[in-house]
């Protein structure tokens, strides 16, 4: 299958990103990258395929990136890549729609734990970060002080 590889979708790509309860597994990459591949590869708007790509990143966040200057996902072709990624949910038996916990770690040799908005405004270290508009504005892993999680202060 031939999804846009990551590097070549351009910065103004539209982006989502999806954040797993738990890493999937080693055994388990291959599975994920074939149904994200399937997924880019297949994914259509108004019966007209996307240029659709995407990224793993620790074996927990998905990042899905389209180029919408040939067609726009929207309606129904959001849709049809929620019915995708429940699959691969159920399949790797993880949920990977939760909102509500942010993935946090002191340093990169430690693992990420699981804490709410509130705890992960009060840790130090660094972030899974799922939040962005635009492929080119994304960075995955963010430092907590200065990101949109706790913005630094002006003295």
């Amino acid at each position: 299958m031939n999804s846009k590889q990551w590097a070549e979708l351009p910065a103004h790509s539209r982006f989502w990103c999806f954040c797993a309860a738990e890493p999937w597994t080693e055994s388990q990459d291959a599975l994920v990258l074939d149904h994200l591949d399937r997924l880019c590869h297949e994914w259509k708007a108004h019966g007209q395929p996307i240029d659709a790509g995407f990224t793993t990143i620790d074996r927990r966040l998905i990042a899905l990136a389209v180029d919408e200057r040939t067609h726009a996902a929207s309606g129904c072709s959001i849709d049809s890549r929620m019915k995708a990624l429940t699959e691969l949910s159920q399949a790797l038996g993880i949920d990977l729609f939760g909102r509500m916990m942010l993935y946090v770690r002191p340093n990169p040799s430690e693992s990420w734990t699981a804490l709410s908005l509130r705890e992960a405004r009060q840790a130090n270290g660094e972030f899974l970060n799922t939040v962005a508009q635009i492929k080119g504005d994304w960075q995955p892993v963010l430092p907590i002080e200065g990101s949109w999680l706790r913005p630094s202060t002006r003295g």
